[in-house]
């Protein structure tokens, strides 16, 4: 079963370097998409449901309602149309 839509929450992503990265939402909209620089911020409510790809997602790092889970993925990973909640446990 899906727990995403049990409680809406604010998704955080915190760059630790200049990463690339595009959310689009369910209709294949692009939302948001930008060069992001080295502590830059990007915070969204989960209820938007994003897809989030990006060029490397070891520079990612989530927070859920300001509660940091860890980085989106390894160092120099690229990742596509990833469903940023499914990444950890709330």
């Amino acid at each position: 079963e899906n727990s995403f839509h049990d409680s809406d929450q604010l998704i955080t992503l915190k760059f630790l370097n200049s990463t690339w990265i595009q959310l689009r939402d369910t209709e294949e909209n692009i939302v948001f998409s930008k060069l992001m620089d080295q502590g830059e911020e990007y915070t969204y409510n989960s209820l938007q449901e994003l897809y989030l790809t990006a060029g490397n997602a070891g520079n990612i790092i989530i927070a859920y309602d300001g509660k940091t889970k860890g980085k989106v993925g390894k160092a120099g990973e690229v990742i596509d149309s990833l469903i940023v909640e499914n990444i950890f446990d709330k």
